[in-house]
């Protein structure tokens, strides 16, 4: 990443990057009513005035293959120089998979690519992230989440980080309050997650104890309200939850919340969080088996921790706390209510879940203890 711009009115840093680039025809990828609600699209004609671009919005709130597919086939016709993104995960997650898709060799088939990254050889057009969510993170990431029939999959490659961050709190005031929710819970969860990864350093936990610390005092009054330092610190924060999974990547929490999205059409971040305080009872609990190979002790540690992190003393502590946080932003935590009413949806989640993520957590989980989740809420 060459540089990240951070405050109010940072969008217009977009200006000295066509610049310094000296970008000819760029392609903006952006979400449909989120580009207009957001402000985005007013200040962005105005700041690329003169600068031929060519808006791609035509693909599904989760990133497709087969949309990304129409992505890069713009940017190839078009001879496009720079990429600018703008909008929430899904919206830089997509913008991520045509640049790295379209850079490869053309003999290459681009569902190989994204089953096998090391097929990845060459980095693409420069591209900008500028997030107008406070969630995913997925500016900071060097890794985008593509949905085939329905199958999630995630493509990471060093190559796919974005070279420019532009985080304007500004493009986040008018999110909807739903939305808002969602992905406060996200860039919670991520931080969480990540902090007691598999893959966690000391390095990505301090990225996660600085999002928690900022996210927990001011969740409800971002919430509740258009306050405009409140949405400072959550855009902030979301950042830095984004540089944490970039070093370790999320969890199980994260594994189950995909197939949750794909077939029952839940927000990702509310996806996300409804398992995750199942996973303060089962990391802590000596009765399952560990695979970080730190060793159990390492983990007793790590969640010792978070739980101070989090200002409770135990793992029951933890879920009752993860419970008020989801009630003080109206989303619910009760499977029926959002449509998950048999064996069979549940089923379905557990037999398409992300195991690349299920294999992040510290401690092995189970069909069995998958099942358990759900049939036990």
């Amino acid at each position: 990443m060459k540089k990240v711009f951070f405050g109010r009115d940072s969008l217009k840093k977009i200006q000295s990057i066509v610049e310094e680039i000296n970008a000819k025809r760029i392609l903006l990828v952006t979400g449909k009513e989120s580009f207009i609600l957001s402000g985005a699209k007013i200040k962005i004609d105005e700041l690329l005035k003169g600068v031929e671009t060519i808006v791609f919005n035509d693909f599904q709130p989760n990133p497709r293959l087969k949309d990304a597919e129409r992505g890069i086939r713009i940017l190839k016709q078009k001879d496009v120089d720079l990429i600018v993104s703008i909008g929430g995960g899904s919206v830089l997650d997509m913008a991520k998979l045509i640049n790295i898709l379209a850079a490869q060799e053309d003999s290459l088939k681009f569902f190989d690519i994204v089953k096998k990254s090391n097929l990845i050889s060459s980095k693409g057009v420069p591209l900008v992230a500028i997030p107008t969510t406070a969630g995913s993170g997925s500016q900071a990431t060097h890794f985008a989440v593509v949905y085939v029939d329905s199958i999630k999959y995630s493509l990471s490659h060093i190559y796919m980080l974005p070279d420019y961050v532009i985080v304007d709190p500004l493009l986040g005031y008018n999110m909807p309050k739903k939305l808002a929710a969602s992905s406060a819970m996200d860039a919670l969860s991520q931080a969480i997650e990540s902090f007691w990864s598999v893959g966690s350093t000391k390095k990505s936990r301090r990225y996660s104890a600085k999002a928690i610390k900022l996210i927990l005092p001011v969740l409800r009054k971002s919430f509740v309200s258009n306050n405009n330092e409140t949405n400072d610190i959550m855009a902030l924060a979301s950042h830095l939850s984004g540089k944490a999974i970039n070093i370790s990547k999320t969890t199980a929490a994260h594994a189950l919340s995909y197939p949750i999205t794909a077939y029952f059409n839940i927000q990702h971040g509310h996806a996300v969080a409804l398992t995750l305080s199942k996973f303060f009872i089962i990391n802590s609990s000596s009765k399952y088996k560990v695979i970080d190979k730190r060793g159990g002790y390492h983990v007793v540690k790590i969640m010792d921790k978070l739980f101070n992190i989090l200002g409770v003393g135990c793992a029951e502590e933890a879920e009752l706390l993860w419970k008020r946080l989801l009630t003080s932003v109206d989303l619910s935590y009760n499977l029926k209510e959002i449509g998950i009413t048999s064996h069979s949806d549940i089923k379905k989640i557990v037999e398409n879940v992300n195991i690349e993520r299920l294999g992040n957590n510290p401690v092995e989980i189970t069909k069995m203890m998958m099942y358990d989740i759900f049939e036990k809420q």
